[in-house]
């Protein structure tokens, strides 16, 4: 074998070598990423494999959710039936899409960015122009040397951004066509990026962004609907069980005293309001007294709908006048509403105000004393609410530091 031949050998050897290597990273990077639901780790572990092998210096990946291309082209007066638009154009559209795409941001990864430059990516009407212009014409965004391509205000910006190369890709939704997710690249040397290649190397991550952002919804909405009460959005039963259980058990671990509250609410002479205009109008009282609940608690405390109109509330941390604070919070939010429904009201019906009692249950744990089960708690709780129900219903009940009965009215 000459030694020609045989440096052939040696260099199609190491080819070999590096593709078999390359291919096991992104089989690898492909695994962990179908194995996870956490979009953020996906978009992290992709970015490290551009880093290395297409030589990304940093990047941003943004996720969106609801996006409707139509609902923003009727916003600025266009449609994809028209001829496309002067660069100078997207400029001016930049500022609106900006705005429109505040509220629909699922998830936004930047890799590779200081906080401030992230703040400055946020911002980047330029940045944001290339990307409109991606959006539109429906493939990708090359810029392989910004000094030569771009206009002077961009150059300024890719300074800013030190890059001399970027690229902004979208992906869409193949059923509906709407926007899933829109990616941004930047190089630090320019580039001799095409289409055909750029496509060749990113359909293969595409199609994985693509399949791992509908499968984590689709997860998250079967997670959803596992753990919450679809009329009310609140938790059900065995997630509160679940939490109880983690509040109780925490203490084991530690000497310190730890006290949790476990509140059991139950909507006054609730029937009525079916009997008398309809099973409707009843869901929207509990839908109602849901989100009132909701917007009262803490963030620790957590709430869920017991059955029919029997609601449980956590409270970790608090004492049995803590949580009664927080009830009377409640109260106080619902107090003046008026529950009728507008047909009603306007034949001229009552107003119709709506009520509540409860019963609070307050463990005072140390180590493994003091514990109870959910259900022990839950039966402690439904005692103390039931004396509330026979003796005038609109109040509170709880155990005092010395185990007397002690009650609160609300008005």
């Amino acid at each position: 074998m000459g030694k020609s031949q045989a440096s052939r050998l040696k260099a199609l050897r190491a080819r070999l070598f590096k593709e078999r290597a390359e291919n096991r990273r992104r089989n690898d990077l492909f695994d962990k990423a179908i194995r996870t639901n956490d979009l953020r780790e996906v978009g992290a572990e992709m970015y490290r494999y551009f880093y290395s092998v297409f030589s990304v210096d940093r990047g941003d990946i943004t996720i969106l959710t609801d996006y409707d291309e139509r609902e923003f082209y009727d916003l600025i007066g266009w449609t994809p039936r028209d001829p496309l638009p002067p660069g100078a154009q997207y400029f001016n559209w930049a500022q609106k899409h900006c705005g429109y795409l505040r509220g629909l941001i699922e998830e936004q990864i930047f890799i590779g960015y200081r906080p401030e430059e992230e703040r400055a990516i946020r911002d980047s009407l330029l940045l944001e122009q290339s990307m409109l212009e991606c959006m539109v014409a429906k493939r990708p965004r090359i810029v392989n040397d910004v000094f030569t391509e771009l206009s002077e205000k961009e150059v300024e910006e890719a300074r800013r951004q030190r890059t001399e190369s970027w690229m902004n890709w979208t992906l869409l939704n193949p059923e509906s066509s709407k926007l899933l997710a829109k990616l941004h690249m930047s190089f630090h040397k320019a580039r001799r990026l095409t289409l055909q290649g750029l496509a060749k190397q990113m359909n293969p991550f595409e199609n994985l962004l693509r399949y791992r952002i509908l499968h984590t919804r689709d997860f998250r909405r079967v997670k959803y609907l596992s753990e919450r009460d679809a009329l009310t959005g609140l938790f059900l039963r065995p997630v509160l069980a679940k939490r109880w259980e983690r509040l109780t058990e925490n203490p084991r671990r530690s000497r310190k005293k730890t006290v949790v509250s476990l509140g059991m609410l139950d909507l006054d002479l609730f029937k009525r309001f079916n009997d008398n205009y309809g099973h409707d109008v009843g869901d929207k009282v509990l839908r109602r007294f849901a989100q009132a609940v909701q917007e009262t608690l803490r963030g620790t405390d957590v709430v869920g709908r017991y059955g029919g109109e029997e609601f449980v509330a956590l409270f970790p941390g608090a004492s049995s006048e803590q949580a009664l604070s927080i009830l009377k919070r409640i109260y106080a939010r619902i107090k003046d509403m008026n529950f009728l429904p507008p047909t009603a009201w306007a034949a001229g019906g009552h107003p119709e105000p709506l009520r509540f009692s409860a019963g609070i249950c307050t463990l005072t744990l140390r180590g493994k004393s003091g514990r109870k089960t959910f259900d022990e708690a839950i039966k402690a709780a439904d005692d103390l609410l039931l004396h509330c129900k026979q003796s005038g219903r609109n109040c509170c009940a709880y155990w005092d530091r010395l185990g007397a009965v002690r009650k609160h009215r609300f008005d």
